[in-house]
Formats: structure tokens, C-alpha cells, sequence
């Protein structure tokens, strides 16, 4: 459920931090940061800084809207049986 908001929140508000997302939405930053990973995980998200890359620096995250498109019409597509 959480990993909707987020998505709800990149999708509608565009690029953001962890620690911003999890302010905005009221939970801790290591619980957004998990789920920013695991979104990053299957390409919903995309980072501005490479995974090798981030200690020390502020990371923001984009919602990859053409990967979503398609898991959407997956979604649909097993749902109405096709």
C-alpha cells in the first residue's frame, strides 16, 4: 500500500527524496528508502544518482511512466482473463 502512495506522490508531484517523501507522507525515511528500492527494483523508479554511487548524497527519485503503463495493462489484461 505504501509503494501506491509513492508512486501517487512521484506520479503527481514529480522528482523527490526519500526523506521528503517520507515527511510528505507520513512514515519514517528508512521505510521509504526500502520501498523506493524495491520500486527502483522493478522499474517503476528511477533514481538521479546510480545504486554504486549514493552514500553521502541526496538521491531523487522519478516514477518511470511507461513501466507503469505497462504493468497497468497487464494488471487489466489478467483480470478481465485475457
Amino acid at each position: 500500500m505504501f509503494s501506491r502512495a509513492i508512486l501517487r506522490h512521484l506520479s503527481t508531484h514529480g522528482p523527490t527524496g526519500a526523506a521528503d517523501l517520507a515527511r510528505e507522507l507520513g512514515t519514517d525515511a528508512n521505510t521509504a528508502r526500502r520501498t523506493l528500492q524495491n520500486l527502483e527494483e522493478v522499474g517503476l523508479v528511477e533514481a538521479d544518482v546510480p545504486a554504486g554511487q549514493r552514500r553521502g548524497r541526496t538521491v531523487t527519485f522519478a516514477v518511470q511512466p511507461e513501466r507503469l503503463e505497462q504493468l497497468l495493462a497487464a494488471l487489466k489484461d489478467y483480470l478481465l482473463g485475457r
